[in-house]
């Protein structure tokens, strides 16, 4: 986060501080402020990969590291609060803990309902609204990952585990019944604008009982120029037939300078009572140069498997399968099956 961003996020702190406390006086006289609400979720991790390289000859296994891999880690400890200064504003917090702090959240959501019924204005630090399954927060993820595409293909760029970035902004929302709007305009999360040009984003997500269709767009005006001006377009459908859900999304990117990035997945899944099998498949296309577009769409593919288990109300248990063998930079491609990667999680949200 640049320095400029830091003193921004301390003013938005202090100002929910004053907020507050300005707002538990203005009630000691009258009704006692409401009590805020806090959250906690709790990943654990281990993680175990197979099928690569350990050998000083040629390497003949596509996608594959040095040695077989296990490790044990925490994975998100993410605390969260929220807090009603009055009847029209909410002032939200989060944090990540894993790596080091790190603010999330930190933004006041003023109603504007007076105006029109559902209308809200959200300013401060929050999540870029872009996409379906990056949107998502850890604990609502069917699989223990975020998507591959959304860090590959995304406005986000490629981060740790996640595409989801948090930026400053203002964000006006209007939420019906049945239909989700949200149009952003936020600091600049991208490395190719240093000179303070502001992004756009827009999300609008409508559902049904059995069916869910989203379209996004996130848009960045370069600082150095149109050519590299980047788009990217995502588009995402959720159909709920019985016990079972299907979610599709897809990302187009125009990453600008001529270089574009496309992403696509596919999660099916059944949720029974305390348990949810899960697979899924995901492949990107690029003409990046650490993603070659020469093999039919199919440059780095992801197939998985899943089950979570619901061992109580609030404690879930997930183990995963990734089959990453697979990769058109590779002579015929490789084995798809020939690189895996099991991950075990345990979750807890209090």
């Amino acid at each position: 986060m640049k320095f400029e961003n830091k003193k921004w996020v301390l003013r938005v702190a202090l100002a929910g501080a004053l907020s507050l406390g300005v707002a538990t006086v203005a009630k000691a006289d009258s009704t006692a402020a409401a009590a805020p609400t806090f959250s906690v979720i709790a990943q654990e991790l281990a993680t175990q990969s197979f099928g690569t390289y350990s050998g000083t000859g040629t390497q003949t296994t596509p996608n594959s590291r040095t040695g077989d891999a296990l490790s044990f880690n925490l994975q998100h400890v993410i605390l969260g609060s929220v807090y009603s200064i009055d009847a029209i504003d909410n002032l939200t917090v989060s944090s990540e803990l894993v790596g080091g702090f790190a603010l999330l959240n930190a933004y006041d959501t003023h109603s504007l309902s007076d105006i029109y019924n559902g209308l809200a204005l959200k300013v401060g630090q929050f999540q870029i609204p872009f996409g379906y399954n990056a949107y998502q927060t850890p604990d609502q993820l069917i699989r223990i990952n975020y998507n591959t595409i959304d860090t590959l293909t995304s406005p986000a760029g490629t981060v740790v585990d996640a595409a989801q970035q948090f930026d400053l902004g203002a964000e006006l929302d209007q939420n019906w019944s049945d239909l989700s709007l949200q149009l952003a305009v936020v600091q600049n999360n991208g490395a190719i604008n240093s000179t303070g040009n502001k992004d756009w984003a827009a999300r609008a997500q409508w559902k049904s009982q059995n069916v869910l269709l989203g379209l996004s767009d996130y848009y960045q005006a370069s600082s150095v120029g149109v050519v590299n001006n980047t788009n990217f377009f995502g588009a995402n459908a959720s159909v709920l037939v019985d016990i079972f859900r299907l979610d599709l999304e897809a990302i187009l990117g125009n990453q600008g300078n001529g270089v574009s990035g496309n992403g696509y997945s596919a999660i099916l899944s059944a949720k029974t009572n305390g348990f949810q099998p899960a697979v899924w498949y995901e492949f990107t296309n690029s003409n990046a140069s650490n993603i070659p577009a020469a093999y039919n769409n199919m440059n780095t593919p992801d197939l998985g498997i899943g089950l979570n288990f619901d061992l109580a109300a609030k404690t879930r248990l997930a183990i995963d399968a990734d089959f990453t063998g697979y990769n058109a930079n590779n002579n015929g491609g490789g084995d798809l099956l020939a690189v895996n990667t099991e991950r075990v999680q345990l979750q807890e949200v209090f």
